[in-house]
């Protein structure tokens, strides 16, 4: 055998294929080329949170945890244990919480102190009364003119079409019969205002559909207040003057309140709807002579 440096080039060997050795560009593979990486490429980090979405999404975050608070209260805090609140707050207040840890108790605290009156829960019924009514009828409010004077035209509308309740009417005018108004002879919430309002017949046959859906217009309504409530509470956390809390007012009404309300509403039918019955049927029997009043007092005798 010939010394290997003598030999024929590649003499005996089988054809090399590199390729099955080496990646060698072809028309059906191209190698990849690596870019050589800057110093500043190598070195960078995620891209930060910006901290305005950061706080953002925290009020996002309290204003659903302030709702569940508000809701919390509303039904337990006539019974509330401080180790059930405490408890509570530290399962579902943590982002509220976060802004300060004393929001929660000043919340519960003025919550505790703001309590319904009856006057408030009877000027409550009187006014979602009406707004009631007007959805019964579909009254459309007139545009262009003041609040005042589309409170005007919408009682006169209603009463007017009373023509047994505008007999009553001595000195009084319609205009004495709109709630709450400032100038009124009959000052909303009085005994006479009550008697006269109730010896409208149109308004108390509303009155009894109005109180049938009570329950469900109060709910309602007090989820209304929870939701203005946590906006106006959450504006108050951003500006941190916390002590805008202890003077807070609107709280949605405590279940009990509620409560309370719907009772409070079945007396006022009661109390005012029958004196307004009894009223109406002395003055039928004034009209009438000695002789059929005799009459009418014997039927009543036999019939007992």
């Amino acid at each position: 055998m010939l010394p290997l440096m003598c030999a024929t080039p590649y003499m005996n060997y089988s054809q090399l294929n590199l390729q099955q050795f080496y990646m060698l560009p072809t028309p059906a593979y191209q190698m990849p080329i690596q870019m050589k990486e800057t110093c500043d490429q190598a070195c960078q980090f995620p891209e930060p949170i910006e901290q305005d979405a950061l706080t953002n999404n925290m009020e996002i975050i309290a204003e659903k945890e302030l709702t569940s608070l508000l809701k919390y209260l509303s039904k337990h805090i006539s019974l509330l244990q401080d180790c059930m609140f405490e408890e509570f707050v530290k399962e579902n207040l943590k982002t509220l919480s976060s802004f300060s840890k004393d929001i929660p108790n000043m919340i519960k605290k003025r919550y505790v102190q703001v309590n319904k009156t009856k006057e408030e829960m009877t000027k409550f019924i009187i006014r979602r009364c009406f707004l009631f009514i007007k959805s019964q009828i579909e009254y459309e409010e007139k545009e262009g003119v003041s609040a005042e004077e589309r409170d005007r035209l919408f009682y006169h509308s209603f009463f007017s079409n009373d023509k047994e309740f505008m007999k009553t009417f001595n000195q009084e005018s319609i205009d004495d019969m709109i709630p709450f108004r400032k100038d009124s002879k009959m000052k909303t919430m009085n005994e006479t205002y009550l008697r006269k309002l109730f010896a409208s017949q149109r308004f108390s046959n509303f009155y009894t559909k109005f109180l049938s859906q009570f329950k469900e217009i109060c709910i309602h309504e007090n989820d209304e207040k929870i939701d203005n409530m946590t906006k106006q509470i959450i504006k108050i956390i951003i500006t941190r003057d916390f002590g805008k809390i202890k003077s807070y007012r609107r709280f949605p009404w405590k279940d009990h309140e509620v409560l309370k309300c719907e009772q409070r509403a079945k007396e006022l039918y009661s109390k005012y709807s029958n004196y307004s019955k009894a009223n109406n049927n002395k003055k039928y029997l004034s009209k009438l002579d000695s002789h059929t009043i005799d009459i009418l007092d014997k039927f009543s005798e036999s019939q007992e």
